[in-house]
């Protein structure tokens, strides 16, 4: 392959949405993108089924399907242990783009990237993102000196993460906004110190994650459609959110510039206006999928939540300073349903509804046992869940609902993934937590934002300017990065380049397909650091 560029700079917007962007740009809010835009290609860049965080950005860095590189959602569930665990990279089943480069022998940073914790063994620097339980330990992969150097050099770099709740004051949003500045122009301070250490690159990435908890509760005070408050110092206060951006954005376009760099700037999903969440369990409870439980049932839950408790104190009383946190409820514990009778329920959630279905029934018994059962349950469930419909509109309350067996060909209990993903309707998170709201659908005042499939991609290179349209899904930026620098791309990988970068070229070590598909290996977190990966989840709103 002709390479077009001998060096790519990728700027990762976590959220951005041309629906924000295109009207900061018209008032005048983000002067370096417009100058980026206006000599770039642009277009819309379809995210994940479902769109969000996690497994889009390991799709971005992958060039393949969630089915593939096995990360659906922030958290996975484990059935042997009956735990809900935080996700990471030795879970990815297919090698990433930095993986790639580095054995083209080219040398990558990456900075702030979900999905790169723990840091993958590669030529340059990666410093991990909002998987990694804090600072040090997203540096613990980076070259000797180098996180020194950062901490003296760029001490505005971190990992610190705002946006917990919609701002309940000026001042609050005010302080929240003037924080995520700074961690924006530390991110970008963070690459100007990589690139001077490791002059080499031939990709650099920085991604900038608080941009999408900001506008999950700030979303109304940017104005930008029909739920937009209009309020002068409200609005330009989370306008200054997008200005702090649009500055790191400048200093990394004058990086760029200096070392010839192409520019490829893209985001893992859209955004848009949310209405509430929907209660999933809720919805397989009232169908006889779920079963509570009687006495008996309610005794049993009350003895495992005793044992939990009793666990926690153990553990406790070993180490003093572990916080409470820290260590896991069983599913059992956290769900009041009747295990015996419950043949399909949902333990996880964000933009998409996960549901498992348990197969470790007794023949003749209310559990699934055989592979016909269980495929019995699954279709039951998927057309329960299509057939949901909103109480007052009647919309469908999950219009897509993917049966990852049927529609993958594959059996999702042997990769640990969930049988069926529902999909909501545009305007909804979901939830799984049953409350004492017996509907389907409630209001969500904590989250007047939330993800949209349409993300965002432009491309300043040779051949890429304003004249000309681009339209990609998200799995086709790693294919399309190895286009840029004429490396040819493994047959594994399901995107393909973006339109006018050439087609498709496998390389001839790659093996096949099958064989780039490999287990998860070689990681478990400390439980004090999962919880507080998860605690940071549920801060910014993506569990509960």
């Amino acid at each position: 392959m002709t390479a077009i560029a001998d060096r790519v700079l990728i700027l990762g917007l976590d959220g951005a949405t041309w629906s924000v962007l295109d009207p900061m740009r018209d008032r005048g809010a983000m002067p370096n993108l417009d100058a980026l835009i206006s000599r770039s290609a642009r277009g819309t860049l379809r995210s994940t089924e479902p769109p969000m965080t996690a497994a889009a950005w390991a799709t971005m860095q992958t060039g393949c399907d969630p089915a593939d590189h096995g990360i659906f959602d922030h958290r996975y569930y484990d059935p042997a242990a009956g735990l809900m665990r935080v996700n990471h990279s030795g879970r990815f089943r297919v090698p990433t783009l930095w993986q790639l480069l580095d054995r083209a022998g080219r040398s990558v940073i990456s900075l702030n990237l979900p999905g790169t914790y723990p840091a993958p063994k590669v030529r340059g620097v990666v410093v991990s993102g909002m998987d990694a339980p804090h600072l040090e330990a997203a540096l613990s992969g980076v070259p000797a000196g180098f996180a020194e150097a950062l901490r003296r050099e760029a001490p505005r770099y971190s990992l610190n993460y705002q946006w917990k709740r919609v701002p309940e004051s000026l001042d609050e949003l005010k302080a929240n906004a003037e924080a995520t500045v700074s961690g924006f122009l530390g991110r970008a301070e963070g690459a100007l110190l990589a690139d001077r250490m490791v002059p080499d690159w031939s990709a650099l990435l920085v991604q900038f994650q608080n941009l999408d908890p900001f506008q999950h509760r700030a979303w109304r005070y940017l104005n930008v459609d029909e739920t937009g408050i209009e309020h002068d110092s409200w609005n330009e206060a989370a306008t200054s959110v997008v200005r702090g951006l649009d500055q790191a954005i400048g200093l990394l376009c004058e990086l760029a510039d200096r070392r010839g760099a192409a520019v490829l700037c893209v985001s893992d999903h859209g955004f848009g206006p949310c209405r509430g969440r929907i209660h999933v369990n809720r919805i397989l409870l009232d169908h006889g999928i779920i079963r509570l439980p009687g006495v008996a049932g309610r005794l049993r839950r009350r003895a495992t939540q005793a044992l939990d408790r009793l666990r926690l104190w153990g553990d406790k009383r070993r180490d003093p300073k572990a916080r409470g946190a820290s260590f896991h409820a069983s599913v059992a514990a956290s769900f009041p349903f009747d295990w015996s009778r419950t043949v399909a329920f949902a333990p996880h959630q964000d933009c998409g509804a996960m549901v498992y279905i348990p197969r470790d029934g007794a023949p003749g018994g209310p559990l699934p046992s055989t592979p016909r059962q269980v495929d019995e349950v699954r279709r039951q469930t998927r057309e329960i869940l299509a057939s949901a419909k909103h109480p007052e509109t009647g919309e469908p309350l999950f219009p897509k609902v993917i049966d990852l067996g049927a529609d993958y060909g594959l059996d999702p209990s042997e990769f640990g993934y969930p049988d069926l993903i529902a999909l909501p309707d545009r305007f909804y998170w979901v939830r799984t937590k049953l409350t004492s709201d017996h509907s389907w659908v409630a209001a969500d005042p904590s989250l007047p934002g939330t993800h949209r499939p349409e993300g965002i991609v432009s491309l300043s290179a040779p051949g890429f300017g304003p004249d000309r349209s681009l339209d990609a899904s998200l799995r086709d930026v790693t294919p399309s990065v190895l286009s840029l620098l004429g490396e040819p791309i493994p047959d594994h990988i399901r995107g393909v380049p973006f339109p006018g970068l050439g087609s498709k070229s496998v390389r001839s070590d790659a093996g096949d397909r099958a064989g780039a598909i490999r287990p998860p290996h070689g990681f478990d977190f400390d439980p004090e650091d999962e919880a507080i990966v998860e605690q940071r989840l549920i801060d910014l709103g993506y569990l509960g």
